[in-house]
């Protein structure tokens, strides 16, 4: 029974809103074919006691346990993508990391796995490029994503003045801190989209998109690397990369408003539930470092005032 009111959650208020445009996907042809692939069916009903745990958080125990079924057959399977049916399992594996990706921003300490399932879905889209199999999302792609989004982003009004100038002098106290090069490479790309914001929140978002990549496809040393959490220079890099995304709601609200379908609550998008890793990241700052954390702590101050702070809509 418990399932069955997990998968009516996933189909009515929490399927992913990413890739852009696909809410019919997620609606119709994913839940058809996790009737055939078990892990996806484990990520999907994993995903929704996740989002109903707000509520009821005795279902964390169901929530665990269909995450980390879900993962362990993904293990198995991703190493040899599509092994049998080139458009079916490519899509349920894609899917699946979809699923996996947004249940990680509703985890306290979910970031680095988030990261670790956005990088599964790069593997998961370049074997099936590589195979010519058949996507059923679209707009999964940078360049179909800048396309929708540049007409309703260009115009757009600037974040405020003071955030912007709080985020771009608070990263910039990090630079002499950064001594390895994947710290000065994340470094430079952080300061890159604060100081874009002073330009263009277009601008700001495409230079966010560029961080992604980055580390979406850095070599798996230098990500192991990057994802350390006994690194404390890593753990100042991230407050302030999910602090920027914070002050950054203002365009996030315009790029939801693009789905087809909207679901009745959205504390589960990634602009929002990342305000819990936030919080997790800010305590883990030893006290040596708290100085250079200081930003990333009033930002923190600020939402538990008022969880839309910075979303307000004008």
């Amino acid at each position: 029974m418990q399932d069955m009111r997990f998968f009516q959650h996933f189909l009515l208020s929490c399927s992913p809103h990413q890739p852009m445009g696909n809410d019919s996907i997620w609606l119709h042809e994913v839940p058809c074919l996790s009737q055939k692939y078990e892990y996806l069916m484990h990520a999907i009903l994993g995903l929704a006691a996740s989002d109903l745990m707000r509520n009821d958080p005795n279902l964390l125990t169901f929530a665990m346990a269909h995450r980390l079924k879900a993962i362990k057959a993904v293990k198995k399977t991703l190493t040899n993508v599509p092994k049998s049916d080139t458009f079916e399992e490519g899509n349920a594996l894609l899917a699946t990391c979809y699923a996996l990706t947004f249940q990680s921003v509703m985890l306290d300490d979910g970031m680095a796995e988030f990261m670790t399932f956005c990088r599964g879905i790069v593997i998961v889209i370049t074997q099936m490029y590589y195979k010519g199999a058949k996507f059923l999302f679209s707009n999964f792609l940078e360049d179909d994503v800048m396309t929708c989004l540049k007409p309703l982003l260009e115009d757009m009004a600037l974040i405020r003045q003071e955030w912007t100038d709080m985020a771009v002098t608070s990263i910039a106290a990090l630079a002499p801190l950064c001594k390895q090069q994947v710290e000065l490479d994340y470094h430079q790309l952080i300061t890159t989209v604060a100081d874009s914001l002073r330009i263009s929140s277009f601008l700001a978002y495409k230079m966010l998109s560029k961080h992604y990549g980055w580390w979406m496809q850095m070599p798996h040393k230098d990500f192991q690397n990057l994802i350390d959490g006994e690194n404390q220079v890593h753990l100042l890099l991230a407050t302030h990369w999910i602090s920027l995304k914070v002050i950054m709601a203002p365009i996030f609200i315009v790029e939801h408003k693009q789905r087809q379908k909207m679901p009745g609550r959205k504390d589960g998008d990634p602009d929002i539930g990342m305000i819990r890793w936030l919080k997790h990241i800010n305590r883990h700052v030893d006290t040596h470092h708290q100085q250079y954390n200081q930003w990333p702590l009033w930002v923190e101050a600020q939402l538990a005032r008022e969880l839309r702070f910075f979303g307000k809509e004008v």
